[in-house]
């Protein structure tokens, strides 16, 4: 088990100054899985029941919708810096086999955590039903939010969104994916940078 990776899991617990108690951290050392995935490795299988959350240590993934047609469609990005848990809220919160597959973007490590150890967590341990709620929840509620905002606005609107207020989307996340996102040409997004200076 890597230190170095659970010291990043224990400062995101800890940001908001409650000190983690060490029997929730007993817990979380011994419940949790450290696990390594290679690029376009696959956390999250379309059609899998998941039932457990994913924080992110290093690297980057992308998730992606499966339309009625089959095809694959990129739907919202979790980085180690922002959107740092990732998981398929269909079958997580509704137990359902998921229309969802998480696909890894580079060599990345996460820390997996059941969702049954979770909820015992929420219940049992203050700082961790604080981290819950001001950390996961306002995750969720952040994408509903941009996905609401896609819904009546224009690609260049929807990425000038994303760039103001999730800057290292757009830095980290190759143009491919992005103009994937986006519903444009590859061609488009890369003019588009241009005229945002190029992200770098």
């Amino acid at each position: 088990m890597g230190t170095k990776e659970y010291d990043k899991l224990r400062h995101k617990l800890e940001h908001h100054g409650h000190k983690i108690s060490e029997p929730l951290w007993d817990e979380v050392l011994k419940n949790t899985k450290l696990v390594s995935i290679k690029k376009n490795g696959v956390l999250a299988d379309y059609g899998s029941r998941i039932q457990s959350s994913h924080f992110i240590v290093s690297g980057s993934f992308v998730k992606s919708i499966i339309t009625l047609e089959g095809e694959k469609k990129a739907f919202w990005f979790h980085l180690d810096d922002v959107f740092s848990m990732a998981t398929c809220g269909d079958s997580y919160f509704l137990n359902e086999t998921t229309k969802y597959e998480i696909k890894a973007l580079e060599d990345s490590t996460v820390i997996s955590i059941k969702k049954s150890d979770m909820d015992k967590w929420v219940l049992k341990y203050p700082t961790f039903n604080q981290f819950y709620i001001t950390d996961l929840v306002k995750d969720f509620m952040a994408i509903n939010e941009l996905r609401a905002f896609a819904l009546v606005h224009s690609p260049e609107q929807i990425f000038y969104y994303i760039a103001e207020k999730y800057p290292s989307i757009p830095v980290r996340v190759s143009s491919k994916n992005m103009a994937h996102f986006l519903g444009v040409s590859p061609e488009w997004y890369s003019k588009l940078k241009k005229r945002m200076g190029g992200l770098n």
